[in-house]
């Protein structure tokens, strides 16, 4: 039952830092999400961070700029 509960965890992970990448808006535009077109931040960002506080990851942010 560990197993399946630190899977679902790492998963629970890995799908919030792809939605956060994802929507992380570039350099040029700053205030703006680039997959919803909608003002930063957006709440498929929002979402995902709070999945990560739900199972304790807490702020993470792209390593990557555009």
């Amino acid at each position: 039952m560990a197993d399946l509960a630190a899977q679902v965890r790492a998963r629970l992970i890995l799908s919030a830092r792809v939605i956060i990448t994802d929507h992380w808006p570039t350099p040029a535009r700053r205030d703006w999400c680039p997959i919803c077109h909608s003002p930063w931040k957006c709440w498929p960002l929002i979402t995902a961070y709070a999945y990560l506080r739900l199972v304790g990851a807490h702020w993470w942010i792209p390593p990557h700029t555009r």
